[in-house]
């Protein structure tokens, strides 16, 4: 399966060796896994019918005339025109040379054509430059025809060609099966030669690969090779610190808690507890919605490692959240002896110097900050614990700065809404994960609604009624000046529309103020000068204001999902009833509405996770990038309708994985590994 793809290569195409090559790959096997883009239904009829217009066609053309070269739109257009049967057919030829067109399409000659069947002005049917064919059986009256990404320079009967005569190859080396009998009976499998054959061999139409059994196959061992990939390299696999003590001071702050942990609280820690105390690196996700208490989950995991001797690092995508962290972790811990110290971009000079010689001397046990403490001049005395929270506001690489200084410290993410990529890597078992979906009691169902922006000034009349009352309004722009190419409203028109409704009990937020400035005018909004918070997603995380209970979200349409559910978690932190209202545009393209209709029908931060997933793929999980298409070769993960499939395969083929591994039988799957040669461990990056 190894072999060369240079036996497949016909000699009229050996000269074009390096396009093949960058096409189809080197081997034999990764020829047979270029896919089918789509499927193409041909229709041979020696003569046409009025019936197959706008259908792919194979027919006989008498030619009659060809019409001199002309321009048309500034291409040079050659007509051709001629019958098949009886009925009048007009060719078109863009760019074809007088001297060639009239030697392809000889007066009174018969020609055979395959193309696209249309129709013209005055209803004649019509073919756009067709490809012209040495001989054709019109007994078969249709085929099904795979049609395959192309490069300039090869065209799809070269890629036809090639394609036939590594399956022949494929077929002489007599793959041994590997999958085992239940996997195989349970989904109807067929052999893996069988089902790469059909896929390039249809005998049907299908909207995707894998709306067959044939795609299905090839699709789950993709994800088997992927799976035994990951459990080989998994970062779990790794030695790491391990935790393990007598809890004295997680008793002492239990003891010293004015309220009760909720049953998923208490079943969340269990988790966290068992990977602390297995030897391997702790790669775990908190999901809960806002308010939900992962907070104190993540204190009370800093306790654990703290007791054992080591430092915790918690990072925080904003300056404000760092400080609201600072002072909760402060309030519990401090209590207990503990040094809890902050650092961001503000801390400069002799403080911040004093934190980083505290901090390398070991004598700070928890380290809070936002992108500040990830850079070089951050050094850890023992790095045992990594908190993130709000992770899907930081990359890839940004968590990695940060583990990497430590020795496999355990890494615990924390997140309303997990991105696409962390639930894929969830699924595959790169991250374990761990929900809390009890609600705080006392706390409403935020209602979610979505209006257009015409009726913003029926809006403003509600909020003053609102205001009345005492509680507090939220108002978020996506942009913060007027921008001529972007039609959206900024956060400065919308503070002076609302500031002549309204008055002085109006502030403003956003990204370009300094950091003293933003801390003034939270602290305002927080102790009640001011009722009404218009800005930016500067407040997507860490502002927690309990009188809060209106959201309004402006060009809701801009927002991805993550964005619009933490946005929404700004709201319905007490009892009263909260609102979040999403205003659109004139102008929402199919994906924002589906996003928006998502946000109204859901305040499950998974689902919508889920909903994120299926909208814009899932990103690599062998690599960095966290989201968009991974280069899958046998499906399209990013297509919406594969997604119930690849979640049912991947669910089996965790499975199998984990029995292959446990029963030590990695090495019966050379065969599958070879299919999948570019599964290496040169690709392989700690994903979390």
């Amino acid at each position: 399966m190894s072999k060369k793809i240079e036996s497949c290569v016909s000699p009229h195409l050996q000269t074009r060796h390096r396009l093949i090559k960058k096409l189809l790959g080197e081997t034999v096997m990764e020829a047979v896994l270029h896919m089918p883009s789509y499927i193409m239904k041909k229709h041979y009829e020696k003569a046409i019918k009025k019936e197959l217009r706008g259908e792919h066609v194979v027919t006989a053309i008498v030619v009659e005339v060809v019409d001199v070269p002309r321009y048309s739109g500034g291409k040079h257009v050659t007509v051709v025109y001629g019958r098949s049967g009886s009925e009048p057919v007009r060719i078109l030829l863009f760019n074809y040379k007088r001297a060639y067109a009239r030697s392809v399409y000889k007066v009174d000659s018969t020609v055979i054509i395959s193309g696209k069947l249309g129709e013209a002005p005055d209803k004649t049917a019509q073919f756009i430059n067709p490809e012209k064919l040495s001989s054709c059986d019109f007994s078969k009256k249709v085929e099904y025809v795979p049609v395959y990404p192309l490069c300039a320079g090869l065209s799809q009967r070269d890629v036809h060609s090639i394609v036939s005569m590594a399956l022949l190859e494929i077929k002489a080396n007599q793959l041994p099966e590997w999958l085992p009998q239940d996997i195989m009976q349970v989904n109807n499998f067929k052999s893996y030669y069988e089902s790469i054959e059909e896929i390039h061999h249809p005998q049907q139409m299908r909207q995707s690969t894998l709306d067959t059994t044939e795609g299905r196959r090839v699709c789950f061992d993709e994800l088997l090779a992927e799976q035994l990939v990951l459990r080989k390299h998994n970062v779990r696999t790794r030695h790491g610190q391990l935790i393990k003590n007598e809890k004295m001071l997680i008793g002492e702050l239990l003891s010293r808690l004015p309220f009760s942990l909720t049953q998923s609280q208490e079943k969340a820690i269990q988790e966290i507890f068992e990977d602390l105390e297995s030897g391997k690196p702790m790669a775990r996700l908190l999901q809960g919605d806002v308010g939900s208490g992962k907070t104190i989950v993540a204190i009370i995991t800093a306790l654990y490692v703290i007791e054992s001797g080591h430092q915790c690092a918690i990072l925080a995508p904003t300056e404000i959240l760092a400080r609201q962290h600072h002072a909760t972790f402060s309030q519990y811990l401090v209590p207990l002896g503990l040094n809890i110290a902050l650092l961001t971009a503000a801390e400069k000079g002799k403080k911040r110097t004093a934190v980083l010689e505290s901090l390398a001397t070991g004598s700070i046990h928890v380290l809070i900050g936002t992108h500040a403490i990830i850079t070089d001049t951050i050094k850890f005395s023992t790095l045992g614990l990594v908190v993130a929270d709000e992770q899907h506001r930081f990359g890839v690489s940004q968590r990695l700065n940060l583990i990497n200084k430590g020795v496999s410290p355990h890494v615990l993410s924390m997140t309303a809404t997990p991105i696409p990529r962390t639930i894929v890597m969830s699924l595959y078992g790169d991250i374990a994960m761990s929900a809390i979906t009890e609600k705080p009691a006392g706390r409403t169902e935020i209602v979610t609604k979505a209006i257009p922006l015409t009726r913003v000034a029926d809006l403003v009349r509600s909020i003053k009624t609102i205001i009345t009352s005492g509680q507090k309004v939220f108002w978020v722009c996506p942009i913060i000046e007027e921008n001529e190419k972007l039609s959206y409203t900024c956060v400065i028109n919308r503070f002076e529309y609302l500031k002549m409704h309204f008055g002085e009990g109006v502030e403003m937020l956003h990204g370009k103020m300094k950091s003293s400035e933003k801390q003034a005018i939270f602290e305002k909004f927080h102790d009640g000068a001011c009722h009404i918070l218009v800005a930016t997603t500067v407040i997507e995380v860490g502002i927690d204001i309990r009188d809060a209970s209106v959201i309004v979200i402006e060009n809701a349409e801009k927002f991805g999902l993550a964005q619009l559910h933490q946005l929404r978690g700004r709201v319905g932190r007490s009892a009263i009833q909260s609102y979040c209202i999403l205003l659109f545009g004139h102008t929402i393209s199919g994906i924002a509405k589906k996003r928006i209709e998502t946000i109204v029908k859901s305040n499950d931060g998974f689902f919508i996770a889920e909903q994120d997933l299926e909208l814009r793929g899932g990103g690599e999980v062998l690599g960095v990038r966290q989201s968009g298409r991974k280069a899958y070769k046998t499906f399209d993960i990013d297509d919406p309708h594969n997604q119930h499939h690849i979640l049912s395969l991947l669910s089996q083929a965790s499975g199998l994985a984990t029995r292959i591994m446990e029963a030590d039988k990695l090495g019966d799957y050379e065969a599958i590994f070879d299919i999948f040669a570019t599964l290496n461990s040169e690709n392989i990056k700690t994903s979390f």
